[in-house]
């Protein structure tokens, strides 16, 4: 049930002229107070309790957002950053109410597309199906990336989360990939960050890179909206290559594929090397509740290969089957190596959502409730941790759902056990499942992602206390009357 408590904010302002306030800055269609508006923004599909917001606003540029941010800065009016809602780990949930606001409707835009620098200046609202189409019509030697989500997510909150794409075995997380933002501060100040801050206005030819300034982009990365509104994104593109090849290895055992995932994204050939249980790859099949038969393989790998010349992605793809054969040899196994798009003929074309937009498996939204545990994970231990995470799985009769890929050519990967569920009936055992896998996850030394309250409390007294002083200050110094997503990591 969502939650209803009063704004403590309330007591230094009335929600009438709150109400005005903002009819004023947004205009009276893009403001409510109605509780069946608010109500979609008070959850998530996960385990995170409900809070209902006090209003909702739907900017449509900087110069309100600015507005906004000094009003609610002179009354202590906490303010939420939302997109599509589509970020698992109750994020976007308001725990002290305040005022929503939802970005992702009206500051859609894709600024600008640098063709010869390879970036594009987004706005938050734009999506993975969005930035796709425009770069395939405007721009079409140039590519973007896909994340494992719906088309309907949005670039730059996965962004600023350090999400995944189909190009992170190349290109790592997506952090990686900023070259510079556009903040609104908690004073109402603008600020840009990378390259671009040498001018003194906004100029679209200057958001190429990062450094070697001081990297002020990470005050605002990975902190979930809590230091600062983000009203754009200058994100990295890439060129399209000639020659692509997507291959499907069958794997038994967890040790192979923790092997297979390491030593594949060592070889600097692949652009993705992911995987999934046997019993999620089935859901491509409509299963609803799939299982798992003695003597099935265990995992299903998916390896993308490219090439700007037929010689360079031929010899890529002989020197990953190499690879995979002496991998799959050392654990006296036959290597399975099979061309993707001819098994997607033969099992049918439901399983190229696994690979395409939309990068989503529908029967996984069969049910009202989803989550997980999503980390970035050492490589070295990822066999193991398997191992553990599929038999907490079992322990609770949930249907193990196992999700992970190499990241930055090995350097890291992503470690991703999912449930999906019935909230009515399955709620409680489930909170305890995501307790257990966390336990185990942080005990193979996994950096979790997306982090929900209740996991950050069990972070926060396992980790370095000078690293969670160090949070604190910055939170203060960024964000003195706590506005911007007040209660994250407890803070």
């Amino acid at each position: 049930m969502t939650t209803i408590k009063e704004s403590k904010f309330f007591e230094k302002i009335n929600r009438e002229k709150v109400l005005n306030e903002l009819i004023k800055i947004f205009g009276k269609n893009n403001v409510s107070n109605k509780p069946h508006d608010l109500f979609p923004y008070s959850y998530d599909m996960t385990e995170s309790t409900p809070h209902m917001p006090d209003f909702v606003v739907i900017p449509e540029n900087v110069d309100q957002i600015v507005l906004i941010v000094k009003f609610c800065s002179e009354y202590h009016i906490p303010i939420v950053p939302y997109v599509s809602g589509n970020n698992v780990g109750g994020l976007t949930i308001p725990e002290e109410g305040g005022i929503m606001l939802d970005v992702g409707k009206k500051m859609n835009k894709v600024v600008h597309v640098h063709e010869s620098m390879m970036y594009a200046i987004l706005e938050p609202g734009v999506t993975f199906g969005q930035l796709s189409k425009y770069l395939e019509k405007h721009h079409p030697q140039l590519k973007y990336a896909y994340a494992f989500a719906p088309p309907y997510a949005s670039v730059v909150a996965n962004v600023l989360l350090s999400g995944l794409t189909n190009l992170s075995c190349t290109y790592g997380g997506m952090a990686d990939w900023i070259n510079g933002l556009e903040v609104v501060l908690s004073n109402g100040e603008v600020v840009r960050t990378g390259s671009c801050f040498l001018s003194k206005e906004f100029k679209e030819d200057n958001w190429f890179v990062r450094y070697p300034i001081p990297d002020l982009s990470g005050l605002f990365i990975c902190w979930q909206g809590m230091t600062g509104i983000v009203t754009k994104c200058a994100v990295q593109l890439w060129p399209k290559k000639e020659y692509n090849g997507r291959f499907l290895g069958v794997i038994y055992g967890h040790d192979t594929l923790g092997e297979v995932l390491r030593e594949l994204g060592r070889t600097e050939c692949c652009e993705d090397v992911s995987a999934i249980n046997s019993e999620l790859l089935k859901y491509t099949w409509g299963k609803i509740r799939p299982e798992k038969f003695e003597k099935e393989p265990d995992y299903a790998a998916l390896i993308s290969i490219s090439g700007q010349t037929k010689e360079l992605y031929q010899a890529k793809l002989k020197h990953v089957k190499a690879v995979y054969s002496k991998i799959q040899e050392k654990f006296n196994q036959e290597a399975l190596f099979i061309d993707f798009d001819s098994f997607s003929k033969l099992a049918g074309d439901e399983i190229l959502m696994y690979v395409d937009l939309p990068s989503v498996l529908t029967p996984l939204f069969e049910w009202d409730g989803l989550t997980w545990v999503g980390s970035y994970a050492n490589p070295d231990n990822l066999g193991p941790l398997l191992k553990k995470c599929y038999d907490l799985f079992q322990k609770y009769e949930m249907e193990p759902i196992l999700f992970t890929k190499s990241m930055k050519a090995s350097h890291y990967c992503i470690f991703r056990p999912i449930t999906r569920y019935k909230k009515e009936t399955e709620e409680e055992k489930v909170a305890e499942l995501q307790h257990e896998l966390l336990e185990v996850m942080l005990d193979y030394d996994c950096v979790p992602y997306k982090t929900p309250l209740w996991m950050t409390d069990i972070i926060k007294k396992r980790c370095d206390q000078n690293w969670v002083e160090l949070l604190k200050k910055i939170k203060h110094t960024m964000d003195p009357n706590r506005i911007f997503n007040p209660g994250r990591w407890g803070l």
